[in-house]
């Protein structure tokens, strides 16, 4: 391989080849990269990469010793295993995904609370209407049935639309931290779930309370 600009061309002489390297952070895209020997390329700070199928903290002596039995007056700096240094670029990413964290905790128990306080609030403005179709001869357990019912399927076709909206965020977010991808099956599973939890027990409660309404009143009501 020969490189040169203004000066004459030099024959460099290619020691490693990698195809997927990030040099610069975790967020910063692959390339490839070449490695030429050190008196071709000199430089006053040089990096080892020891693999090691042994506790890389416990290689640390070792490696030590090998440098200073043939260079003792070389100092070692920065000697860290590659969970460290991940675990160090990741520092920002740790503190980001924290805050979004709780963020979606507090966004989710306010979720949760305002889908309760909805569904039990229309539920409860249908407390006489209840009270008719049980005096009109209707079971109450069909009456539950068809209020979580009509419950769920409001809570359903919400939730599909924030879903929507959660995986045109994740795009977003794939973007800023690391490791994140569009769509996080488990935690959406597990949001639907809290949600459609609240949705049925905020129908169950006010309808089975209605139904419980002596039919009289409600006939005495309308």
């Amino acid at each position: 391989m020969y490189i040169g600009r203004l000066d004459p061309l030099v024959e460099w002489k290619i020691v490693g080849v990698y195809h997927n390297v990030r040099s610069n952070g975790l967020h910063i895209q692959e390339f490839p990269q070449i490695d030429v020997p050190f008196y071709q390329s000199p430089w006053p700070q040089a990096s080892v990469a020891v693999w090691t199928s042994d506790d890389p903290e416990l290689m640390t002596k070792s490696i030590a010793a090998a440098v200073h039995s043939i260079a003792p007056d070389l100092a070692l700096a920065n000697l860290q295993t590659m969970e460290q240094i991940e675990s160090e670029s990741l520092v920002s990413d740790r503190f980001l995904s924290e805050l979004y964290g709780t963020f979606a905790a507090v966004a989710l128990l306010l979720s949760a609370i305002g889908i309760y306080g909805v569904m039990a609030f229309m539920v409860s403005q249908r407390t006489h209407e209840i009270g008719l179709r049980i005096a009109l001869g209707e079971d109450q357990h069909h009456v539950l049935k068809t209020i979580l019912t009509e419950g769920v399927a409001l809570a359903a076709i919400g939730l599909a639309i924030g879903l929507g909206g959660a995986c045109l965020v994740g795009r977003a977010m794939s973007s800023t931290l690391y490791g994140v991808g569009t769509a996080d099956f488990t935690a959406f599973g597990a949001v639907s779930i809290i949600l459609l939890a609240s949705a049925l027990l905020a129908c169950y409660i006010p309808a089975r309370r209605a139904a419980k309404v002596d039919p009289m009143v409600a006939l005495r009501y309308e």
